[in-house]
């Protein structure tokens, strides 16, 4: 059925008013983008994603000014003390992924380092106020087959205007400058043994390095090449950490003493009973150290050491001081701290990666009353139906004609049809009522491109949006299929798209919102979709356009949303010329901007026409564009 056609002279606005096209001019733009500005705040833009990261496990800290940077377990963001107000960063920002280790701030670039557990670094330009502004990568360790030990970083110090970079295979040295890695330093222990390194400090005319073989010294000048371990000596042969301090370091031992090392003398401090984790400055000669979890200052003028007690310190890893000397501290369990407001309070942004944890596809009830419960143990599927009658689904002609008994989940989708994943790809149970009527209940499997439908993915979850389309999660990714299947409508890695990891674990779609939310093996996130649930009847339900007014700078897809099934619509300007038609999936249709030549829409005013498939319940909404 062809959509219908309209008059070109009036046109019906909200199905109660007629206007001549003749009365629209700029005045009454001005009044549509003035007053829709209330409904654009409350939608989220189509193709939108979203994180939902754990931001309570907060493990490196840097201060810029009035920007708080903090690293947690998936997560990164700032906490701005001007506008009080946290603001998360992801690869949706431009990072290059997520799981960052430690993060370093050198002033002469304004330029943050951050280093992920895979090897990744990224160079983040601050702008005048200390936010991001460019983001810049160095993939090289990460993409070196050479290094057999781990990639994650250990420590990072800043020196002029290079980054040293410890890490259990060697030193890396980092020219940032030039956004580039320079040197590596290895097999520095004696005799030129490879050596893990844990951090590296600078003090007077040497370079120290904690190691697995106790620290090593030696100096630092152009003339001499630190490559060549012979060049290298040990300072003590115990593992230890330490900071610098006047013209030599504070050593932290492992056993729990604590000792000065000045001009070439060693000198007792004090001994804990306890092995130190972490000693670092806070300012001046003021020294954080945690030990046995507990958090402690070590005041070098005052020679007092004291414990930092609060309720909400559970788990220090790393402390700094902003220029009021006011306190900030990672805390692994419950976020950023601080004292700035007296009492330690937490400034990360909420943590909601526990949405969606719990799964519905291990049992699914189908329209027929039956419920299919997926094996853990026995594989397969159990169906049980109301009159306790059980059948055990499973591999081969006649039993179920599942091409595996591992059994990854299960979908029922808006045809009545189950959809089934297992390690070797899906199949559809067309009619699952028949499992009990003695007839075959075969399941059948889609074809895709000649091949079974992903029959080399392991097929890790299945949920059905509201236009009946298909989201598959794999450990390669998402693929989006179309409601039988049959066309891949589009494909999500962490490559094209800001996915923590291609390992999914979990999606779930929700066909009222049509946001879509993905749980990888490194966090949860959400996209939202170009499909709703579809209104019985547009009559009784209000269309969402979004965002409305079209402003100058977005590049993102229009929603019109509220829809019958599948509508038909057209879009067209105010004299009833043809801009664009296209159909719903669900109740949502979707629109570019840009007219059917390929153009961006010109600033004014146009009507949005819809019809479901008999060329009934046709509605007009409105939407302003400015170019």
């Amino acid at each position: 059925m062809s959509v219908p056609s309209y008059s070109t002279a009036t046109f019906t606005l909200n199905n109660s008013k007629r206007v001549g096209f003749n009365l629209f001019g700029i005045a009454a733009l001005i009044s549509i983008i003035l007053s829709f500005q209330a409904s654009v705040l409350a939608q989220v833009p189509i193709g939108t994603w979203q994180t939902y990261f754990n931001y309570s496990s907060a493990k490196d800290v840097v201060i810029i000014k009035d920007k708080i940077y903090c690293v947690t377990e998936n997560g990164f963001f700032y906490y701005d003390k001007s506008n009080n107000e946290s603001i998360k960063l992801s690869k949706i920002d431009g990072l290059s992924e997520i799981g960052i280790v430690k993060i370093a701030y050198s002033a002469n670039q304004n330029t943050l380092i951050a280093a992920y557990q895979s090897g990744n670094i990224d160079l983040i330009k601050l702008n005048e106020q200390f936010e991001p502004a460019k983001i810049s990568n160095i993939s090289l360790l990460k993409e070196s087959s050479s290094i057999q030990d781990s990639k994650i970083v250990n420590h990072i110090a800043i020196n002029d205007n290079t980054a040293y970079l410890a890490y259990d295979f060697g030193l890396v040295i980092l020219d940032i400058d030039k956004e580039e890695i320079k040197e590596t330093y290895q097999n520095l222990g004696i005799n030129g043994a490879s050596i893990k390194i844990y951090k590296t400090e600078f003090s007077n005319d040497s370079i120290f390095l904690s190691t697995s073989v106790g620290i090593r010294k030696a100096k630092f000048a152009i003339n001499v090449n630190l490559q060549f371990f012979g060049n290298w000596s040990s300072l003590n042969t115990e593992r230890s950490t330490f900071v610098s301090y006047q013209n030599g370091l504070i050593i932290a031992s492992e056993t729990g003493n604590v000792s000065s090392y000045v001009n070439g003398k060693f000198s007792g401090i004090l001994i804990l009973p306890a092995k130190i984790e972490v000693i670092d400055r806070i300012v001046g000669n003021k020294y954080f150290v945690i030990t046995n979890g507990t958090l402690n200052i070590l005041d070098m003028d005052l020679l007092t050491f004291s414990k930092v007690a609060d309720s909400k310190i559970k788990q220090p890893k790393c402390l700094r001081a902003d220029a009021q000397g006011k306190y900030w501290l990672a805390d692994y369990q419950n976020g950023l701290l601080s004292n700035l407001e007296g009492n330690y309070k937490s400034y990360s942004p909420a943590s909601l990666d526990t949405l969606y944890q719990t799964r519905k596809d291990s049992v699914v009830v189908d329209d027929g009353g039956n419920t299919w419960i997926r094996g853990s143990g026995f594989g397969g599927i159990m169906v049980k139906n109301t009159a306790n009658q059980q059948k055990f689904i499973t591999t081969g002609t006649g039993f179920g004609n599942l091409p595996s008994t591992n059994v990854k989940t299960m979908a029922l989708d808006k045809d009545g049809q189950m959809w089934v994943g297992t390690d070797k790809g899906v199949v559809v149970f067309d009619s699952p009522a028949s499992v009990f009527s003695g007839k075959n209940f075969d399941a059948y499997t889609p074809v895709f491109e000649r091949r079974r439908l992903l029959g080399n993915e392991t097929v890790t979850s299945i949920a059905i949006d509201g236009g009946n389309r298909k989201w598959m999660g794999t450990l390669n990714g998402i693929f989006l299929f179309n409601s039988d299947g049959t066309e891949l409508v589009t494909n999500f890695t962490e490559i094209n798209a800001p996915l923590p990891a291609n390992n999914i674990n979990y999606i779930t779609a929700e066909p009222q919102s049509g946001n879509v939310f993905i749980r990888t093996s490194k966090g949860l996130v959400s996209y939202r979709g170009t499909a709703t649930e579809s209104t019985n009847s547009q009559l009784d339900n209000t269309v969402k356009v979004f965002p409305n007014p079209v402003r100058p700078d977005f590049e993102g897809q229009i929603g019109i949303e509220g829809l019958v099934e599948n509508a038909f619509v057209k879009i067209t300007d105010i004299v009833g010329n043809l801009v664009y038609e296209t159909r719903a999936n669900g109740g949502t249709a979707v629109w570019n901007g840009k007219t059917l030549d390929g153009k961006r829409a010109e600033t004014g005013v146009y009507l949005i026409f819809s019809a479901n498939a008999k060329g009934e319940e046709t509605l007009v909404s409105r939407l302003a564009v400015v170019k």
